[in-house]
């Protein structure tokens, strides 16, 4: 990604999740879906490709993080867009398994009416002084038709 791109991507993640954001080591992202307007970022997803496991089995994920729409631009449909590209990405492209995303309890509906599904946890993953458990919802995104598998997630690195 260009300097000034980054910069943009690090603005509307800034301006959207704040303090939110600090406090943890993060994974560094593998790919972006900018959404554009103009010459204003207007929705940004994050996706990093990741091999992680469940209860100790091998799981292909494309982890989706920095889901964001500049204020100003909600409502559109723009991050809609975004994560269907990134969805299309994920699955077509890298051929993961699942896509796997952490969020609150009120980003489910957005989550669930692009094909998301809560699965159980706990969610655990790599931090400067070891592992974390994290108690957010973990959503998956089938893209192999698999079941997903119970148990133990672990992200098998740092957070998304």
């Amino acid at each position: 990604m260009a300097p000034s791109d980054q910069e943009h991507v690090d603005h509307l993640i800034g301006q959207v999740f704040g303090a939110e954001v600090a406090g943890y080591a993060w994974a560094d992202v593998d790919w972006h879906v900018l959404v554009w307007i103009e010459a204003e970022l207007a929705s940004h997803v994050e996706i990093i490709e990741r091999t992680g496991t469940v209860d100790g089995q091998s799981v292909r994920l494309g982890g989706i993080g920095g889901v964001a729409s500049a204020p100003e631009w909600r409502g559109r449909g723009l991050a809609t867009l975004a994560m269907e590209k990134a969805a299309e990405f994920m699955c077509d492209g890298l051929d993961v398994e699942f896509g796997l995303l952490i969020c609150g309890e009120e980003m489910i509906p957005f989550y669930h009416r692009l094909g998301w599904k809560v699965v159980g946890g706990p969610l655990v993953f790599d931090q400067p002084e070891g592992k974390v458990t994290f108690d957010d919802v973990v959503m998956v995104l089938p893209c192999t038709g698999q079941e997903w598998p119970v148990g133990t997630i672990d992200l098998c690195g740092l957070p998304w």
